[in-house]
């Protein structure tokens, strides 16, 4: 987050601090958004950014793709799952293992996801297989919101900033409602950023912002 001077002097307890303000109010200006989408527009925006995202070449290329199971707020990513799965794909979905750490399991089939922690759908483990972070490809990142330079707000519980620096060889790629896109994320300076937010209506290839602005500097 922005550094803040209080007295001539600079924290880390006052920004981050800050950074935890600001991350609270863009995360729950975000919840009212998406509480505020019809099922049918939820549903009809859902098929196309799913859409968009087949068409896209990381993805088109990418053999072992990690996923997530969405909840009913969310973008609804189901029936890419089961396309990418008929189409032979290797899919991975999160296993929470404890708190604030998480683990890539293989999906072989829909008809195997169970209840996980929280609730949340996972592969069931009798029939599935952990898959090291080092074999992702892709990853599709949930968020609250993102930035054009790459940045995440996650959901709190700091899973995917532990996790994603694990997996050192696969493209971040976020699927957001266009309102999730937003000029500005706080960030700390252990979260981790994305390489690609998808929307309906745009298309942004951050590592492309952040070279940009460094040119510029």
């Amino acid at each position: 987050c922005r550094e803040y001077v209080a007295a001539g002097v600079i924290t880390t307890a006052m920004t981050d601090a800050l950074c935890a303000v600001q991350k609270s109010a863009l995360r729950g200006d975000m919840t009212v958004k998406r509480r505020a989408l019809s099922l049918e527009e939820r549903v009809h925006i859902s098929q196309m950014i799913c859409g968009r995202a087949m068409e896209e070449l990381v993805l088109q290329n990418a053999q072992t793709i990690m996923l997530y199971a969405s909840m009913p707020e969310e973008i609804n990513l189901f029936p890419l799952m089961e396309k990418l799965l008929s189409d032979g794909r290797r899919i991975a979905l999160p296993r929470i293992v404890e708190r604030g750490l998480m683990e890539a399991w293989e999906l072989r089939a829909m008809e195997n996801l169970v209840p996980g922690k929280f609730g949340i759908p996972t592969p069931d483990p009798s029939y599935s297989t952990r898959i090291p972070p080092t074999e992702l490809e892709l990853v599709v990142v949930p968020g609250a919101a993102f930035s054009p330079n790459g940045g995440r707000l996650g959901l709190g519980g700091g899973y995917y900033d532990r996790f994603l620096p694990q997996a050192e060889n696969a493209v971040r790629f976020a699927l957001a409602f266009d309102f999730q896109l937003v000029p500005f994320v706080p960030m700390g300076r252990r979260d981790a950023r994305v390489d690609y937010v998808l929307t309906e209506h745009r298309r942004v290839s951050c590592r492309d912002v952040l070279r940009k602005r460094c040119e510029d500097c």
